[in-house]
C-alpha cells in the first residue's frame, strides 16, 4: 500500500460532552490516517465531561493503542487548553488540531498533509461560509476583522483551530508560556510558511456546543483580543494628547465666559468637560483592568492546566 507520508502524525482534539461524536469521529479519524501514513496517533484531551465522553475514550483506548487520552481534573474552560495540552505530549512530525464535534472533516487532512509536503510548516481550514445560526456567523466574522483592526498580527479571515502544524512549530508553540492560550493568535505569532485550504464547515454531528452564550463568547474574544493588541492603550494615549492639547483653548473659554458673567455657559462648559474627563478615564480604568487581569493569571506561574489521569502515554 502506498502513503502520502512514513512520517507520524498526531492529531489532537479537546473534547466536552462529545460521547455522541467520539466514536463515528474516531472510525473516520483512523481509516484516513491509515490512507495517508502508517504511523498516527489520536490524542483525546477530555475537559472534564460530565456525560460518558470519559468511559467511550477508555473504551477506544482500551482496543488501539494510537488512541492517547489526556483527563483533566477539572473543567478549565476553553478547547485552547485541550489543544496545549495534547500538543505537549503529541510525538508526530506534524501535529493536526480539530474539534471533536464533526463540523471539520477528517477527510480534509489529506489535503492538510500535501501542502505540508510542499513545504508549508502551517496549514489552516479556512471557512468563509461556517455552519451556525446566522447570528453566530456574524458575530464570528466580526470578531475576525476586530482582530485584524486591533491587533498587531496578521491572522486571516475565518480560519479556525483546524489546522495542521510542522514539528518546528509545535515545538515552538509548547515553548510560550503564557497562560491565555489562543491557537490562532499564537500560531500567527510563531511566523514560518503559511497557507490555507478552504472547505464547508458542516453543522455540528450531535450533541450541544460548550460555548453557547453570547456572554461568555465576547468574554474570551475581549480577552484574545487584549492579548494580541496594543490598541487600547493606543487610543487612551490619542485622546489624552488631543485633551492636552484642547485644554488651553478650553481654560481660556470658560475664563473669558467666567469674566462676561455667562454663568449658564460656563456651567455647561464645565459639565462636558468633567464628563469628558469621566468618560476617558473609566475607558482606560476598564482597559487596565483587563491587561491587569490577564498579568495577574500570568504572574501567579500556575499551571496552565492539572492532568489527572493519561491512557497510553
Amino acid at each position: 500500500m502506498s502513503f502520502l507520508t512514513e512520517k507520524k502524525l498526531s492529531v489532537v482534539i479537546p473534547c466536552y460532552n462529545e460521547e455522541q461524536n467520539v466514536p463515528e469521529l474516531y472510525e473516520r479519524l483512523s481509516k484516513t490516517l491509515q490512507e495517508i501514513t502508517p504511523r498516527y496517533e489520536l490524542i483525546f484531551a477530555d475537559n472534564n465531561s460530565k456525560d460518558r465522553t470519559r468511559e467511550v475514550l477508555r473504551s477506544l483506548a482500551a482496543k488501539d493503542k494510537c488512541v492517547k487520552v489526556i483527563l483533566f481534573a477539572r473543567n478549565f474552560g476553553h478547547s485552547q487548553y485541550g489543544y496545549s495540552a495534547g500538543m505537549e505530549y503529541a510525538s508526530g512530525d506534524a501535529v493536526i488540531l480539530m474539534e471533536a464535534d464533526l463540523q471539520d472533516s477528517p477527510e480534509i487532512i489529506a489535503a492538510f498533509v500535501k501542502k505540508w509536503q510542499e513545504g508549508f510548516d502551517v496549514i489552516y481550514g479556512v471557512r468563509p461560509r461556517a455552519a451556525g445560526s446566522g447570528m453566530s456567523r456574524f458575530f464570528r466574522r466580526s470578531f475576525y476583522r476586530l482582530f485584524d483592526k486591533l491587533s498587531y498580527l496578521d491572522i486571516p479571515f475565518d480560519a479556525g483551530d483546524f489546522s495542521l502544524f510542522d514539528r518546528k512549530v509545535v515545538d515552538v508553540f509548547n515553548a510560550m508560556p503564557e497562560r491565555l492560550r489562543l491557537v490562532r493568535g499564537m500560531r500567527a505569532w510563531i511566523g514560518f510558511r503559511h497557507t490555507g485550504i478552504e472547505y464547508e464547515r458542516k453543522e455540528r454531528k450531535g450533541g450541544v456546543t460548550s460555548n453557547p452564550s453570547f456572554a461568555k463568547n465576547f468574554w474570551w474574544a475581549k480577552k484574545f483580543i487584549f492579548s494580541f493588541s496594543q490598541a487600547p492603550f493606543d487610543f487612551i494615549t490619542r485622546v489624552a494628547v488631543w485633551l492636552a492639547v484642547l485644554l488651553p483653548f478650553v481654560v481660556a473659554t470658560l475664563l473669558i465666559l467666567a469674566f462676561l458673567e455667562t454663568i449658564s455657559w460656563f456651567a455647561a462648559l464645565v459639565s462636558s468637560a468633567a464628563a469628558c474627563v469621566l468618560v476617558l478615564q473609566t475607558v482606560a480604568l476598564s482597559f487596565l483592568g483587563e491587561s491587569v487581569s490577564i498579568m495577574f493569571d500570568e504572574v501567579k506561574q500556575r499551571p496552565k492546566y492539572v492532568i489527572e489521569e493519561k491512557i497510553n502515554l
